[in-house]
């Protein structure tokens, strides 16, 4: 299950907001257009594609570079290590 900050941090991903809790009405709309307690609530259904998709986007991202250098994911560890 998605948590709250999670939701608007995919809706409103610039910021401007505060929440305490996983509440709609833990949010406080500090610098950013407000959204509503129906879009919030929405979110928590899509988070999981949305994640999915950027955790997608994330791994071809790493074995485009991976695959540039030559190397594998084991030998970058072995760099970084």
């Amino acid at each position: 299950m998605a948590k709250g900050s999670e939701v608007l941090e995919m809706l409103i991903p610039q910021g401007g907001w505060v929440i305490v809790g996983d509440e709609f009405d833990g949010i406080t709309f500090i610098d950013c257009n407000p959204i509503t307690k129906k879009e919030f609530n929405d979110g928590f259904a899509k988070y999981h594609a949305f994640k999915a998709a950027k955790d997608a986007e994330q791994l071809a991202t790493k074995s485009a570079v991976l695959n540039r250098l030559g190397i594998t994911a084991e030998e970058a560890a072995l760099l970084l290590a």
